[in-house]
């Protein structure tokens, strides 16, 4: 069943996000309103090195704290999502990965943005850093795998793309 769309009326223009509120049918007849955030799709990676698993640490004005995540970013216009996540890698942790495991995809808020976000793993690197972005202020936090497992085991991640690419690499590495 699929909502009908009876107008679409744009009310913000960003860099990053567009806003959008949706004049909707429901399948029962009703009518009401959908606020829809229209975001840049995202790429995101999970590092695993000699034991080892990589994150960053920053700050989220969104939330209001500092969180522990895999390095991420936004896709560019004719960017490969794979492209991303090399480019993030090297940004923000100074590796350039040799291998990318593709984990699939995720919409991390699908009742009201339609970001896509691709999540991919890798196990190999050489040191290259590119320039970083002048905003971010990232700590990097290497920890054991067996200390990640458990931090998982016990809901201490949060952030979404994070919890899918260690969902995943349990599933499919363990």
């Amino acid at each position: 069943m699929q909502n009908q769309v009876l107008e679409s009326k744009r009310i913000f223009d960003g860099k990053i996000l567009n806003l959008r509120v949706d004049e909707v049918k429901l399948p029962n007849g009703k009518e009401t309103h959908r606020e829809i955030v229209e975001h840049k799709n995202g790429a995101a990676i999970l590092p695993v090195d000699h034991g080892m698993m990589i994150f960053v640490q920053q700050y989220r004005d969104a939330i209001g704290e500092s969180i522990l995540e895999i390095p991420a970013g936004l896709v560019e216009t004719g960017e490969d999502p794979k492209e991303t996540a090399e480019r993030e890698l090297q940004e923000e942790i100074g590796l350039k990965p040799l291998n990318l495991e593709a984990c699939g995809f995720v919409y991390p808020t699908p009742g009201c943005c339609d970001e896509k976000t691709y999540v991919f793993i890798s196990n190999r690197f050489d040191t290259h850093r590119l320039q970083a972005d002048d905003d971010e202020f990232i700590q990097v936090v290497k920890l054991p795998i067996q200390t990640v497992k458990k931090m998982y085991d016990h809901c201490e991640f949060i952030d979404a793309k994070t919890v899918c690419a260690l969902g995943y690499y349990f599933s499919h590495h363990a």
